[in-house]
C-alpha cells in the first residue's frame, strides 16, 4: 500500500493554490470554505509542516508548499493525460467538442442535426469550456476558441472565420430605426460579459451611441430572446444569430462589420488522424463557418445605412468609416 496523504486533499491543495484563497477555491469546487480549510490542516499535520501563509485577503504558499504545486501540478496532469487516453481507447466514432456555452447553444446545436442525418454513427460529447489546457491533457479532440490569441501558441489552428458583428432586432422593431441613429430611441441590450459590444460595433461602423438606454442580461442567450420580444436591440456575431435572421425571428437592420477577433479551431494531435474527427473537422469547413464568410452575402432582412452626411460620426471616427476594415478570406495554418 502507498503511503500518501489523502488524494481529495492534494486535488483541493492544488485548487488553493492556483486560487490564493480558500473561498475561491471552495466556490469552484463546489464545497463549503471551511470543508476547505480542514483538508488544509489535514493536509499540514501530515506533512508537520506549514504549506501556506494566512493573511487578510488569502494565502501566500510556503516554499514548500510551493514545491508541493509544482508536483501536484505535475503527477495530475500526467494521470489526467492517461485516463482520457484510456477512456478514448476503443471508445468508437464519439467525438469530445469543447467550446464555449455560447458557441454551442447559437452556433453548433442549431446546425449538428444536420451533420448526424449524414453521420449518425458519429455521437458526441459536448465540454462547455474553451482553455487550450483541455488540448494538453487530451480531454478534448476538437476545441474552439474566439477572440485574440497569443502567439506563439502550443498548438496548430485553424482559422476557420473572421467575427461579423451587428445590432439585430425583432421585425416589429424594425420601423423604430430607420437610421442608425434610430438606435438611441429604443433600449440596447448587453450581454453582461460583454458590456462593450455595442461600443465595438459603433467603433467599426463609425457611428455614435452617447446617450443611448442600456438593458443588461446574465447571458448572451437571455439577451436575444429578450431582442426576440421585441424589448430592444442587441449586438451579436452574425455567426451566433444566423439560424434566427433565416427563420425570420430576427433583422439585421445595417448588417454586420468585421472586428478584429476570429474563431479558431483546435484539433488534438493524438485524434487528428481519427475517421470521425476528419470527418467532422471538413464538415465544419464547408458547412458551419464558411457560410458565415464575411465576403458572402446573407439574404436576410437588412436596411442599408444613411450617407455620411446623414450619419453622425463621433470625433476620430470618420477616417474609420472611409477606411473600411480588410477582411480575410477562408485560411488554414498548420
Amino acid at each position: 500500500m502507498r503511503k500518501l496523504p489523502i488524494l481529495k486533499s492534494l486535488h483541493l491543495f492544488e485548487a488553493v493554490s492556483e486560487f490564493s484563497s480558500f473561498s475561491k477555491a471552495s466556490e469552484r469546487l463546489n464545497i463549503s470554505t471551511g470543508a476547505v480549510s480542514y483538508q488544509m490542516r489535514l493536509l499540514e499535520d501530515w506533512f508537520g509542516k506549514r504549506l501556506f501563509v494566512r493573511h487578510s485577503s488569502g494565502v501566500r504558499l510556503t516554499s514548500d508548499g510551493a514545491q508541493l504545486k509544482h508536483s501536484c501540478a505535475s503527477a495530475f496532469t500526467m494521470l489526467e493525460k492517461e485516463c482520457y487516453a484510456l477512456r478514448k481507447r476503443d471508445a468508437g466514432r464519439s467525438l469530445v467538442v469543447g467550446c464555449s456555452t455560447t458557441f454551442l447553444s447559437h452556433g453548433l446545436l442549431p446546425r449538428i442535426g444536420a451533420f448526424r442525418q449524414r453521420h449518425s454513427d458519429i455521437d458526441f460529447v459536448f465540454e462547455t469550456a474553451s482553455d487550450l489546457d483541455l488540448l494538453s491533457v487530451g480531454s478534448v479532440d476538437v476545441l474552439f476558441v474566439s477572440g485574440l490569441l497569443k502567439r506563439p501558441l502550443p498548438f496548430r489552428e485553424v482559422h476557420v472565420s473572421n467575427e461579423m458583428i451587428g445590432p439585430v432586432c425583432a421585425p416589429a422593431t424594425l420601423e423604430a430605426i430607420k437610421r442608425p441613429e434610430d438606435l438611441l430611441s429604443i433600449p440596447l441590450l448587453h450581454e453582461s460579459a460583454k458590456l462593450d459590444a455595442w461600443n465595438e460595433w459603433a467603433g467599426a461602423a463609425a457611428i455614435c451611441l452617447q446617450g443611448s438606454r442600456h438593458v443588461v442580461f446574465d447571458t448572451f442567450s437571455l439577451a436575444i430572446e429578450a431582442t426576440k420580444s421585441g424589448l430592444g436591440a442587441a449586438i451579436s456575431s452574425r455567426l451566433l444569430v444566423r439560424g434566427n435572421l433565416e427563420k425570420g425571428e430576427l433583422v439585421a437592420p445595417f448588417g454586420f462589420v468585421p472586428v478584429d477577433r476570429s474563431i479558431y479551431m483546435f484539433v488534438n494531435e493524438r485524434a487528428r488522424n481519427l475517421a470521425a474527427v476528419k470527418t467532422f473537422q471538413h464538415w465544419v469547413l464547408s458547412e458551419l463557418l464558411t457560410r458565415d464568410d464575411p465576403l458572402s452575402h446573407f439574404q436576410g432582412a437588412t436596411r442599408k445605412a444613411e450617407q455620411p452626411s446623414q450619419v453622425k460620426f463621433p470625433p476620430g471616427l470618420e477616417s474609420a468609416r472611409s477606411s473600411p476594415s480588410r477582411v480575410k478570406r477562408q485560411t488554414l495554418h498548420g
